[in-house]
């Protein structure tokens, strides 16, 4: 099995492709510490590589989005799956080749300071999820979550108004389209703002976690 230390990564961060397309040239398992941005980055090289039908392990850093995963997912600290059977999962991917396994926001772009001030946090967006049209207009933030607990589904939360909660759809995938806005993909910036983006569940692509 091939073994990927990233435990002392930031949850900000993603690691080096070339290390991890190195460390996966000819892996038959692969088991991976860190944080969320680390498996992901482990599944989108084997997906490069059509080589998703290789188990995985995950080992979870401690930041509050992988310890949210790991218990949504039955994944102990150590690595183990609480189930003890490997677990079939489908793949949420975007339009830039990546994948999305716990949380995607897409909200506006900081400040020079790097703050986002509450008179400038609004930004101009329409979004569909699936057929429908679930912003059109100018809102706060969206947030982007896969439904493990379903099969290729979305759960997607726009906010419009500061302090106000979100309205909530379900669906398979998510177009936005945008003045230019911060993307974060599993608590990882996007390296630019973008004005459109697309996270999708992709039906024909299944990977395998597995116990370390």
């Amino acid at each position: 099995m091939a073994a990927l230390d990233f435990s002392d990564l930031a949850p900000d961060t993603a690691p080096d492709r070339d290390v991890v397309k190195r460390a996966l040239a000819s892996a038959e398992q692969v088991s991976v510490a860190g944080p969320v941005s680390a498996l992901g980055a482990v599944l989108v090289a084997l997906h490069r590589r059509d080589r998703l039908d290789i188990g995985v392990a995950w080992i979870p850093s401690s930041d509050p989005l992988a310890s949210g995963l790991a218990r949504t997912w039955g994944v102990e600290p150590a690595g183990n799956l609480s189930g003890e059977s490997p677990r079939t999962l489908g793949l949420i991917r975007d339009d830039q080749g990546g994948v999305l396994l716990a949380r995607g926001r897409v909200m506006s772009v900081p400040d020079e300071s790097g703050a986002r001030r509450t008179t400038r946090a609004r930004f101009g967006a329409q979004i569909y999820h699936d057929d429908q049209r679930i912003a059109d207009g100018e809102i706060m933030r969206v947030d982007v979550r896969p439904d493990w607990s379903g099969v290729d589904t979305l759960t997607v939360n726009v906010h419009k108004q500061l302090w106000r909660r979100g309205e909530i759809s379900h669906g398979r995938a998510i177009q936005v389209a945008c003045d230019g806005a911060l993307i974060e993909i599993d608590g990882v910036p996007f390296a630019r703002p973008m004005t459109k983006w697309t996270w999708y569940a992709d039906p024909r692509l299944r990977w395998t976690l597995i116990s370390a």
